[in-house]
């Protein structure tokens, strides 16, 4: 779970909202029969909350920031921007999201993929740049931040270990946005130290997974 980019959107939004939660890691390739018992599809995240319930990172996220309203808020309130950044995570999600996970999961070297990607970032680059802000939520990370940054996290770290070049040629927008991103408190409270990612990447590509290593 802890490599889970899905699993750590909501672990960005708790840090970010300062929600005090205890986490529960499992072997995704060796499913716990609880996590069946919580989510029939054995799927993560889960959010357990009150004796309730809630499935799918976007649905827990959206859940956390309406249960803590004593913290800061993650959505915008004003319902039109609400929509806007609706539409970009599904800009993000279609064209981005998924060719980043194989991106990452090739280590680059699926050049297919990789246009399709970059086709992607090229029209977030020109929303950045139409909003003229520092995030996409405006002066500081919001919730469509978080949504996204955990495969931007890793295309950065693809380009900062020499894998393939992403954002320093192509996207200086967004070169900038994830400079400003890592300097997050929230982020760099979940951010996975880049010696544990290769571990990680190095066992994957053997066939090996293996889950527990040390930060």
């Amino acid at each position: 779970m802890r490599f889970c980019p899905y699993a750590q959107t909501c672990r960005l939004v708790m840090a970010a909202k300062g929600i005090e939660h205890e986490i529960v890691n499992c072997n995704l390739r060796d499913k716990p029969k609880w996590l069946f018992q919580k989510n029939p599809k054995g799927e993560i995240p889960v959010l357990e909350h009150d004796g309730k319930i809630v499935l799918e990172s976007l649905a827990v996220n959206d859940y956390l920031d309406q249960v803590t309203p004593g913290k800061i808020t993650l959505n915008h309130k004003d319902p039109y921007q609400k929509r806007k950044d609706q539409i970009v995570l599904d800009l993000f999600t279609t064209q981005v999201r998924d060719y980043a996970s194989k991106v990452f999961r090739s280590l680059g070297d699926s050049k297919e993929d990789v246009e399709s990607l970059l086709a992607g970032l090229d029209k977030l680059e020109l929303e950045l740049k139409k909003r003229g802000t520092t995030f996409f939520g405006g002066l500081k990370p919001a919730m469509l931040d978080y949504n996204m940054w955990p495969w931007f996290e890793r295309l950065n770290w693809l380009e900062h270990n020499g894998k393939l070049i992403v954002f320093a040629d192509r996207f200086p927008i967004l070169k900038i946005y994830v400079d400003n991103m890592l300097l997050d408190e929230a982020v760099k409270n979940v951010l996975t130290p880049s010696s544990t990612v290769l571990k990680f990447c190095q066992a994957r590509a053997t066939g090996q997974i293996q889950y527990d290593f040390d930060d």
